[in-house]
């Protein structure tokens, strides 16, 4: 079992040592989406936001949403209330959390292919993630 636990594991790290099942800050989590032709999900959380929880253990916790972010995206988790997490969803327009938004790397710059507000189920988190990848380019969405 052990074994089979590393296996999965190293699987998900690419030959780079980026580990797509890993959540990165901003600037780490574009710079990996730009360079590997990646969906990069800017997520935007708060310490005190019960729907956040309620995302974190409930939906992002579970094998098939990881199975789904790690197969196509490369999160950012950004603290809304940090400095750059207040800079950063102002820019962004993401006044609420939990938000989600979507970028596909294109000539250079991004391009918003979704965004998410509020909690969600996580039946109906999936079918959004399909819907956001398959407007990305649909490639890896399966």
């Amino acid at each position: 079992m052990f074994f089979l636990t590393l296996v999965s594991s190293l699987m998900t790290v690419n030959a780079q040592g980026v580990d797509f099942d890993r959540w990165y800050p901003y600037a780490q989590a574009s710079q990996y989406a730009q360079s590997y032709g990646r969906i990069l999900m800017v997520y935007f959380w708060g310490e005190t936001c019960p729907y956040c929880d309620q995302m974190n253990t409930h939906v992002f916790s579970d094998a098939a949403v990881s199975r789904a972010l790690e197969r196509r995206f490369v999160v950012a988790s950004v603290d809304s209330q940090s400095p750059e997490g207040r800079a950063l969803s102002a820019q962004l327009r993401a006044f609420g959390t939990p938000s989600m938004v979507f970028f596909v790397p294109q000539g250079g710059t991004w391009k918003e292919v979704g965004r998410l507000f509020g909690s969600r189920t996580r039946a109906q988190f999936l079918k959004e993630l399909q819907q956001i990848c398959a407007k990305a380019g649909g490639e890896g969405c399966g």
